[in-house]
């Protein structure tokens, strides 16, 4: 306590310091960068395999079974899940938050090296990619041919491959930038079937003649006297024409050139994929952070260098088709505007009760300090300004004023008599309510360090808000003891009378607080007389009552978010084209233009080899719209009734299997499909066929879900073409050499790389002309090459059409298929609850199980974690308050208010429409911590009056006389500075307005029962322990 006389008698020293901190808060609020959430995904690993021409049951039995049983035995492997199609499987390994991604991506390159060996040899090496938080892109670019401009798309994809993506390279804060929308370049070379069979001549034999001839070949070293000098075969070509003259064969008749019997064209590859931004064909280049980057960074690097790349690439067109910048900014903007009408509303409530002008603006003064100091912790730690931080911010002005009012009102009651200096009243009114303060600090921090080690998904959410709190309480404490007293002794003057507002708002003040203490004694009486053995127990009922309508609630994992982004999901049938498929993206985003507060959009349809962050396995069929509207606050229909109408427009266009329309932040992990997954595992897919069906049809009857389908079903048609072994055998024909005849034939193979200059260069794709195996007529009457002479396929196999899964899903080694549905805005446990039911009597067959594995499993475990947060919360506080008070028994009294603030939660939840979530119970937490002041505030003021010779019932009255205004100043501002928050004021406080609506209803109530409760607590207990004493 000295060291507070010490430093108000020598303030230089401290007010020096305290101004360093005030400026380097101010260049920290500035500098810090900015981002909608934590990052909050687990790590993962993704590895991309190619196996051109394989089946989708080849790849899984051959290639993806393996690699994902060598990743299956990595340490801290969550959980491995693969997905296949024909020719192409990803298989994901999903680690603990401990793991990390640096750790992780050397063990998986690990294990797939030492399958490498095994799998087969004409495969692609397997790709190794990195997804996180940073995977999802912070600005996706529309590039199309500008105005007037003669460029092909062909030409504009060529351009984004090797100029545009490199000049975004360039870029401080890009670490990558993604190429998509197919038009990727190809030299294709079509070979006329019929002119092919007339020189006797095969597909294979093309392939090998152009890879044979299309290539340099180095060919040795030539030693000179002072020098060497390479030597080189030169046989590429330089211009596509030039192919035209590879020798097929010399005959009687002369030489048979590629030229002779085949097309040859610069053209694009057939696409199984494109790309649409804001309703238009274009390349789409999705721009990405690095891991643990900033996206503002990124995005303000993208921002400064776009006019410069517009203005050298003039001929084309640059959209934003997605951005994150929006909706950051826009969230932030608000919560800053809501952090301002907080410290409004919450000053308004300390004029209201003190009624004082000068006492008012100088605990007004400490709320900037103390905001100041804790972004500049917040800098000193690394974090950055989001909605949870910045909450965290919002949620601490009306905590932090209180550590101000209760020195002022300290200092002020030293400051009437008049043989005390100002400086001597503001050291002794400091000196007296430190302990006390700074108790009431610590208690209130203590309860937040278990969140800060919950572990899993609550901790990568909660441990932001609690840090940034326990920064902000910290800081409010510091100000408080400095700042306050440092001020108090020039503007708190003892002869300082009130003005005749000042006068007036005293007579209200005190006309309303009189008949409210007055029955909180006449209470406080009767609770010490045997009227506690009536009362007790119906605070107890109250209690056990309030918990028992928690359910009626419901109850989430974090509540749902208009942010004005929505995702639409959709498949067309398996069989269409990729011409067709986009006719009905034409229609579809024709629907989304023409509604109202529409702005912009992506469309990303099929998937690329190498690109990530478009959708690694997403067939031809399958694409993902991002569409932005205007903010909730612009527009006049919810995100969930703009939802509702376009499924109900989609629902009228043909050709689409399954649509989902859902919000952005639907899910709040990546790793989670959907609200309601239902996963099915076992060994058959036609039993799993039917089961997935099953389960379909009984989540259709149940009320609240939306967009229900499975993950794959057998509606993919397929040619079987069945060899007879015993005819190949006599014709001298391998079977692999049929398959690799009917790839070349039908798909094409790539013979060689066409190079050019400065550019990736062009593959060089052989096949026969299209248009003369269109039909299952004319791919029986191919000529299949034979040592003997060429044979009809239709001699050598049966060719029939079957049905097959349109992907095929694999998680933790076993065959899987999913039925998701997604929600408006019921909550989980409802859903799951019907669900449940609704599955209940389903029968299973041996090695057959159904998981729930949305958001129901992480909500189970994040609240058995805060649970046990809660456990430890108050045990330490528990410990702390002992160490404080140096008692057993002090800590017992002041927690005993903590169940009673839990008995307006239930209520208070209901009454705002609120679901039970993981920040409201996070708002539990702090709850306890917020009771725990205003119970430290009386004990400890009865404790001081008792040890200069106060009687207890006395020493009791009196401190509910004397601290019934400062607690419910201190509680009503507490509540004024987290209304913002609860009314939602800012785009996606709806995330977190839950944890305002507990804290405030928990204590409106507790604040009244506190200064009953405790004051009988106090009193039962002393009368107790003057008996065993014996005094």
């Amino acid at each position: 306590m000295n060291r507070v006389e010490a430093y108000l008698k020598n303030p230089h020293g401290i007010t020096a310091l305290l101004f360093l901190g005030v400026v380097f808060g101010l260049i920290s609020f500035r500098t810090l960068p900015l981002n909608l959430f934590p990052d909050a995904n687990y790590p993962q690993v993704a590895v991309l395999l190619v196996w051109p021409g394989a089946s989708a049951e080849d790849m899984t039995d051959r290639v993806s079974r393996q690699v994902e049983k060598e990743l299956a035995g990595i340490a801290q492997v969550r959980r491995v899940e693969a997905a296949v199609r024909d020719e192409t499987a990803a298989v994901k390994a999903e680690f603990e938050y401990e793991k990390g991604l640096d750790a992780a991506v050397p063990d998986v390159s690990a294990a797939l090296n030492r399958i490498l060996p095994s799998l087969p040899a004409d495969m692609l090496p397997p790709r190794i990619f990195r997804v996180s938080d940073a995977t999802a892109p912070v600005l996706t670019l529309a590039v199309s041919p500008g105005p007037g401009s003669h460029l092909s798309m062909a030409r504009v994809r060529q351009m984004a491959d090797n100029e545009i993506q490199e000049a975004l390279l360039r870029l401080d804060s890009v670490a990558d930038a993604e190429v998509f929308g197919g038009y990727k370049p190809e030299i294709r070379v079509s070979v006329d079937r019929d002119k092919l069979a007339g020189y006797g001549l095969s597909i294979t034999q093309v392939l090998a003649a152009v890879s044979r001839q299309h290539k340099n070949t180095p060919s040795g070293t030539l030693f000179r006297d002072q020098d060497r000098v390479l030597i080189k075969i030169k046989g590429e070509k330089k211009h596509a024409q030039q192919l035209g003259e590879v020798v097929m064969a010399t005959g009687k008749k002369g030489r048979v050139y590629l030229r002779d019997l085949a097309e040859i064209k610069t053209t694009y590859q057939t696409p199984d994929s494109f790309f649409h931004g804001n309703g238009k064909a274009a390349i789409g280049i999705n721009i990405l952070r690095a891991e643990g980057g900033h996206v503002t960074d990124t995005l303000e690097s993208v921002e400064a260098a776009l006019p410069e790349i517009k203005k050298q690439f003039a001929q084309l067109s640059f959209e934003v088709a997605d951005t994150q910048g929006e909706l950051i900014r826009t969230s932030v903007g608000n919560l800053v505007t809501s952090l301002r009408d907080a410290v409004i509303l919450t000053v308004c409530v300390i004029f209201l009760f003190l009624a004082r002008v000068r006492i008012t603006l100088l605990s007004a003064v400490s709320i900037p300090v103390t905001f100041l100091l804790t972004f500049a912790g917040m800098k000193l730690i690394g974090y950055e300004l989001n909605i949870v931080t910045l909450t965290a911010v919002i949620l601490a002005v009306g905590l932090l004023v209180d550590d101000a009012i209760v020195v002022i009102e300290n200092i002020e009651s030293h400051n009437a008599p008049a043989d005390k200096t100002r400086l001597r009243a503001a050291i002794d009114g400091t000196k007296e309510i430190f302990l006390a303060d700074f108790a009431g600090t610590v208690t209130t921090i203590s309860v937040l360090v278990p969140i800060m080690f919950v572990g899993g998904y609550s901790e990568k959410i909660l441990r932001p808000l609690t840090v940034v709190l326990s920064l902000a309480l910290a800081s409010s404490f510091i100000a408080s003891v400095t700042v306050i007293p440092l001020f108090a002794r020039r503007l708190l003057k003892p002869e300082n009378t009130p003005n005749r507002l000042e006068k007036a708002l005293q007579r209200v003040r005190d006309a309303m607080l009189a008949p409210l203490q007055q029955f909180m004694l006449r209470a406080f009486r009767a609770g010490t007389t045997r009227w506690f053995f009536l009362i007790a127990p119906l605070l107890i009922a109250a209690l056990i009552i309030g918990l028992r309508q928690m359910p009626l609630a419901g109850r989430d994992l974090m509540p749902p978010m208009d942010t004005g982004i929505l995702k639409v999901s959709f498949e067309t049938w398996p069989n269409m084209s990729i011409d067709r498929t986009r006719q009905v993206v034409r229609q579809m985003e024709q629907v989304i233009t023409e509604t109202p507060g529409y702005i912009r959009m992506s469309t990303a349809v099929g998937a690329e080899p190498s690109v990530i962050s478009f959708g690694s396995d997403q067939t031809p069929q399958e694409g993902l719209m991002t569409v932005h509207f205007k903010n909730r606050f612009e527009r006049p229909e919810t995100l969930w009734e703009i939802e509702a109408d376009l499924r109900q427009a989609f629902a009228q266009i043909p050709g689409l299997k399954t649509v989902h329309v859902f919000d952005y932040g639907a899910t709040p992990l990546s790793a989670i499909a959907a609200p309601v997954d239902v996963r099915i595992s076992g060994p058959d897919p036609q039993i799993l066929d039917h089961l997935a069906d099953n389960v379909k049809q009984r989540l259709s009857q149940v009320k609240g879900l939306k967009s229900i389908s499975r993950t794959w079903d057998f509606s993919k048609p397929e040619l079987i073409i069945a060899l007879n072994q015993e005819k190949l055998a006599d014709y001298g024909i391998s079977q692999q050499d049929t398959a690799d005849f009917l790839s070349a034939a039908t798909t094409g193979k790539q013979a060689a790389l066409f190079r050019v200059p400065g550019q990736d260069g062009y593959p060089i794709q052989i096949r026969l002309n299209p248009e003369q195996i269109d039909a299952v007529g004319a791919l029986s009457t191919l000529q299949v090459p034979a040592p003997n002479g060429p044979v009809p396929l239709a001699e050598i196999a049966e060719i029939h059409m079957d049905w097959k899964q349109t992907r095929i899903t694999r998680e933790d080694l076993q065959p899987t298929v999913d039925v998701i549905a997604y929600r408006a805005k019921a909550p989980i446990s409802f859903l799951h609850g019907q669900v449940q039911e609704a599955l209940a009597d389903i029968d299973l067959p041996a090695g057959y199980s159904i998981d729930h594995t949305g958001e129901i499993s992480f909500m189970e475990e994040s609240f058995t974690r805060l649970g046990g947060s809660l456990g430890m919360a108050l045990v330490l506080l528990y410990f702390v308050l002992v160490v404080t008070f140096r008692s057993w028994a002090h800590p017992v009294m002041i927690m005993s208010a903590i169940p009673l603030a839990f008995i307006g939660v239930p209520w208070g939840m209901l009454m705002a429409g609120r679901h039970f979530c993981m920040p409201a119970a996070m708002g539990m937490i702090l709850l306890s911590g917020i009771v725990v002041n205003n119970s430290i505030l009386l004990i400890d003021y009865i404790e001081n009056a008792r040890k200069k010779g106060t009687g207890l019932m006395a020493a009791v009255e009196e401190g509910i006389r004397r601290r019934t205004r400062p607690i419910l100043m201190t509680a009503l501002s507490t509540i004024a500075g987290m209304t913002p928050i609860a009314a939602e004021l800012a785009v996606g406080l709806e995330r977190l307005s839950p944890l305002a609506v507990v804290a405030i209803s928990g204590l409106a109530v507790s604040t009244f029962l506190t200064l009953i409760y405790v004051p009988v607590i106090y009193v039962w207990i002393s009368r107790a322990k003057m008996r065993l004493l014996g005094n």
